[in-house]
C-alpha cells in the first residue's frame, strides 16, 4: 500500500560532478530537491551513483517513489546513465512509481524507443504549456513553467507506448506518462522558481498509482 502523500518517502537521483582542481568526481544534489520536499512533508532519500548494486540500495530504502532528477545530458556521465537505467528497469520490473524531471524525461523517453533532439529558447527561461487529461485535473488545462533543458522530444520522437500530456505552443512534448503504468515525467523543474502548484499532487498521484 502507498503511503499518505504528506510522509512520501523519495528516492532521488543525482548528478555526477567534478572537483575543478583536478578532476576528482563526486555525486551532487541540488539544495531546492531537499528544501522543495522537506516544505511538502516528504523524505528524501539519496542514490549515489557509485553504489554497487543500485537496485539493491533502492529497496532497501522501502522508497515509495524513484524520481529521477534533472542535469547533465544522457552519454555525458556514463556512471550516471548506468545507475539510472538500472533503478528505472528496476522499478518498472517491481512496481514502483517513477517520476521523471527534465533528464528524467529524457531518459524515459530512451529507454522507450524514443529519440531526442536540439531545441533552440528553452533553456534558464519560463514559458507557456497546453495540459490534457487526466494531468489537466491536477494542474488545470493551460500553466507557465520553468524550462533549463537543450534537448527536447518532438511528437515524432516521442517513446513507443509513452503518452504526452503536455505540450508548448510549438507542439514540443513537455509532460508524458505511461498508460496504466505508476510513471509520469515533466520536462519543467519542481523544485525550482516558478514551478506549478500542481506537482506535488502529481507526484502524489503516479506514487499512490503504486499496484
Amino acid at each position: 500500500m502507498s503511503a499518505p502523500a504528506t510522509t512520501l518517502r523519495v528516492a532521488l537521483s543525482m548528478r555526477v560532478m567534478r572537483w575543478p582542481e583536478n578532476g576528482e568526481a563526486f555525486d551532487g544534489i541540488s539544495h531546492d530537491w531537499i528544501v522543495r520536499l522537506g516544505s511538502w512533508g516528504w523524505t528524501p532519500l539519496l542514490v549515489p551513483n557509485g553504489v554497487g548494486d543500485g537496485p539493491a540500495y533502492l529497496d532497501a530504502f522501502a522508497a515509495d517513489v524513484l524520481l529521477l532528477t534533472g542535469g547533465d545530458d544522457l552519454g555525458r556521465m556514463p556512471d550516471r546513465d548506468r545507475m539510472e537505467r538500472s533503478l528505472l528497469e528496476h522499478a518498472l520490473s517491481t512496481g514502483l512509481p517513477v517520476f521523471g524531471v527534465c533528464r528524467g524525461l529524457q531518459l524515459i523517453n530512451d529507454r522507450f524507443g524514443g529519440r531526442l533532439t536540439p531545441i533552440p529558447g528553452h533553456v534558464a527561461t519560463s514559458h507557456a504549456v497546453a495540459v490534457s487529461e487526466p494531468a489537466a485535473a491536477v494542474y488545470g488545462p493551460r500553466l507557465t513553467v520553468n524550462s533549463f533543458h537543450a534537448l527536447g522530444i518532438r511528437p515524432d520522437g516521442l517513446g513507443r507506448g509513452l503518452e504526452p500530456f503536455a505540450r508548448d505552443e510549438d507542439g514540443w512534448i513537455e509532460g508524458v506518462r505511461l498508460p496504466d503504468r505508476p510513471l509520469a515525467a515533466v520536462m519543467w523543474h519542481p523544485e525550482r522558481l516558478d514551478a506549478p502548484a500542481g506537482d506535488r499532487a502529481m507526484i502524489a498521484a503516479v506514487a499512490a498509482a503504486r499496484p
